[in-house]
């Protein structure tokens, strides 16, 4: 791909994602661009401080299930020298640039090499600053990467407009129309339950339904709730009034 037809396939890219509706259609777009340069993975999320958990800031999930589960539980958001970066620059940056110094800490190298073992060997991330200091970030990363040139500036561009229209969506979610009824009564008994911080076993004994079957409540009010673990999805619930606690 050469530099010219870098920058035309990201003005084509930038047009469709503006005229996107659905987060979906975002998600779609980018998953599709960013494999062009090889990327497999990537993640929109806010960026808060490192003593806050990340999971609730999340904005859209391009991570595969695995290595977002398992960078949630032990918590490397607060160790990672990739999010660390992020929140100390205005520039984009390849993972490469980033020299992880042996001063960094045992944690920081192994959020690197988990990460390497998840197919997130090289990467990119792109530090997004809102108009009132709030800061995003989008980051994507893959095994092997091929960036053209132009490819760095495309990315950079094509990263600010899919996090801005992402975020846009998302605002549209959280205010619907008053009359909009997002789940059903089971879903919204279901997700107390997981507010409590009941399993999916205890909550099938409790309701008296299978451990199956209250899973498949906690994954249809997710994606009803446009949320990526069921922590998020508990968050926006009561957000949105459809449960209360």
């Amino acid at each position: 791909m050469n530099g010219s037809r870098v920058e035309i396939e990201a003005f084509d890219f930038i047009d469709a994602v503006n005229a996107a509706t659905q987060t979906d259609q975002v998600y779609s777009l980018l998953a599709k661009e960013f494999a062009k340069f090889g990327f497999t993975d990537f993640l929109i999320t806010d960026m808060p401080p490192p003593s806050l958990k990340l999971d609730t800031h999340v904005i859209m999930s391009g991570w595969s299930s695995a290595w977002f589960e398992r960078y949630m539980e032990q918590d490397f958001y607060a160790h990672d020298p990739m999010a660390r970066r992020t929140r100390e620059t205005l520039q984009p940056f390849f993972w490469d640039e980033v020299k992880v110094q042996s001063d960094d800490g045992a944690q920081a190298h192994r959020v690197m090499n988990e990460a390497a073992d998840f197919g997130l060997k090289k990467g990119f991330s792109v530090p997004i600053f809102g108009a009132e200091g709030e800061q995003s970030c989008v980051t994507m990363g893959g095994r092997q990467i091929s960036i053209p040139p132009r490819g760095r500036e495309a990315l950079h561009l094509m990263s600010v407009f899919a996090h801005n229209r992402a975020r846009a969506l998302r605002r549209n979610w959280q205010h619907p129309p008053a009359t909009q009824t997002r789940l059903t009564a089971r879903e919204r008994e279901v997700l107390k339950w997981v507010a409590r911080g009941k399993t999916d076993w205890e909550i099938g004994e409790i309701l008296n339904i299978s451990k199956e079957t209250s899973y498949a409540h906690v994954k249809s009010s997710c994606r009803k709730l446009d949320a990526v673990t069921r922590t998020q999805a508990v968050v926006r619930a009561m957000q949105l009034g459809e449960i209360a606690l």
